[in-house]
């Protein structure tokens, strides 16, 4: 009966130091870099920001219930000139019409990669032995690299663009993507060699 009532206590003990523990504010000063399991983080009211269905006034933007008024427009004095629709065949591949559209949008990021000009780097990248994510300490920057590659090198990033080969762009883009659609990245690419001031300014120089 002793070690009974003394195992209660213990439980009894526990359960009170607990409670502190799940009721406390919690701190989110830099919490993200030191993410506690032990914390039911979506308890705190901070945390909790409400729907997103309160309307601006002004601009029309949706907000949440919680955020302060005056982020999306300051009130009514930013107003920005409305967007246009995108040409083709951009406009097309982001309807969500249609099975290509559908492909386009649940790989968009993909395509994305196919396309981009610069690669990301930063000072110092801290991993956490074998997880998949990392800390970034220090300046991020974005490397341009030279617009031709070394010899015996393969093209990268911006200096696909400087192929002078349509065919050899596209394969070059599609070979580490192999999800993609070639006729999809043939498309974007003729898109982005006509329209896009990035591309033609690079080129141009």
């Amino acid at each position: 009966m002793i070690g009974l009532k003394q195992r209660e206590s213990t439980k009894k003990d526990t359960s009170i130091h607990d409670e502190p523990r799940r009721n406390a504010p919690v701190i989110l000063e830099r919490a993200a870099l030191h993410y506690d399991t032990a914390i039911d983080y979506s308890a705190d009211q901070s945390v909790t920001i409400g729907e997103m269905k309160i309307i601006c006034k002004y601009c029309k933007a949706l907000r949440y219930i919680h955020e302060s008024t005056g982020l999306c427009c300051a009130g009514g004095k930013v107003k920005l000139p409305q967007l246009l629709s995108p040409p083709d065949p951009l406009r097309s591949l982001v309807s969500g019409i249609g099975n290509v559209s559908k492909h386009f949008l649940a790989n968009i990021q993909k395509y994305n990669s196919c396309f981009q000009m610069i690669s990301f780097g930063a000072i110092h990248i801290i991993q956490d032995n074998f997880m998949p994510t990392f800390k970034i300490q220090g300046q991020i920057y974005h490397l341009w690299g030279t617009l031709l590659p070394v010899p015996d090198a393969d093209y990268q990033f911006l200096q696909i663009y400087f192929m002078g080969n349509s065919d050899a762009e596209v394969d070059n883009r599609c070979a580490h993507n192999p999800t993609v659609k070639r006729t999809i990245v043939h498309e974007l690419q003729m898109f982005l060699h006509q329209n896009n001031n990035l591309v033609n300014m690079f080129k141009i120089a």
